[in-house]
């Protein structure tokens, strides 16, 4: 049960937000708090698992990700919370990427699973369970060579939410050493004194509108969950109708 985990802190509205957001504050902390409780603490081969192997490891994928999504939730709130600007923004950027990549994962499966195409289902939730940048595993794994991000950032953005890559883009700017990410996010200039001064976030304001933005995005995880849980049963069924496990656990057309 969900309960057994590290409940994420919840995001406090403060004086850098406006009364009119406190709401969605609200709101997104409620978001958080049951996709906190929709995590699986173990997935176990066993009912539908037993006879799809395909099932098991689609839902195994699955889990990891909604663990990143309320991890990153958590990292937000901690720095927000904290002050740490820099901080809030890049686990805001990271939440933004891994909602993309869940959205690409249940729609690819869903595409998938109506051609009954096993194979592609199965390299889903092998490739994607194991993708890695790591030159040295890939000589042994290629097929396992991670998609760069920005690939999923743009297929979120034309085919799920359009705007999506803009904010990503300006999010991405805050977040690298960029001038919008060092100068502009904690110095002042006094241009009649010619003075510069530093702080621990120049432009509240701003940030908190980056971040927020970001956030708003989550709830979409509410209804995408559980669409790949329903999916991963159905393709359970499938793989268990059309190529059906021996009693080894392999199937007799999925290797």
């Amino acid at each position: 049960m969900a309960s057994q985990l590290k409940a994420p802190t919840e995001l406090q509205w403060d004086d850098r937000l406006s009364a009119n957001e406190r709401e969605a504050v609200e709101e997104w902390n409620a978001c958080i708090a049951r996709l906190n409780e929709a995590r699986a603490v173990e997935i176990n081969i066993a009912g539908p698992f037993l006879r799809s192997r395909i099932a098991w490891k689609l839902a195994t994928y699955q889990h990891a990700l909604l663990h990143r999504v309320v991890a990153l939730a958590d990292g937000v709130a901690v720095n927000w919370n904290g002050r740490s600007v820099l901080g809030a923004m890049l686990c805001a950027r990271a939440l933004m990427e891994t909602i993309a990549v869940f959205s690409f994962v249940e729609r690819s499966a869903a595409a998938l699973y109506e051609r009954e195409d096993l194979g592609g289902l199965d390299a889903i939730g092998q490739n994607g369970t194991f993708a890695t940048r790591d030159e040295a595993l890939l000589k042994e794994f290629p097929e396992s060579k991670a998609t760069n991000i920005l690939t999923y950032v743009k297929r979120f953005d034309e085919e799920v939410l359009p705007g999506f890559g803009e904010h990503y883009d300006r999010l991405s700017e805050r977040c690298h050493p960029n001038t919008s990410g060092h100068y502009f996010m904690f110095a002042t200039l006094n241009r009649n004194e010619g003075r510069i001064n530093y702080s621990d976030d120049a432009a509240p304001q701003r940030s908190s509108g980056l971040i927020l933005a970001a956030l708003a995005v989550t709830p979409f995880v509410e209804s995408l969950h559980p669409r790949m849980s329903d999916l991963v049963m159905k393709i359970a069924d499938l793989q268990h109708r059309v190529a059906p496990l021996k009693d080894d656990g392999r199937s007799d057309s999925i290797e």
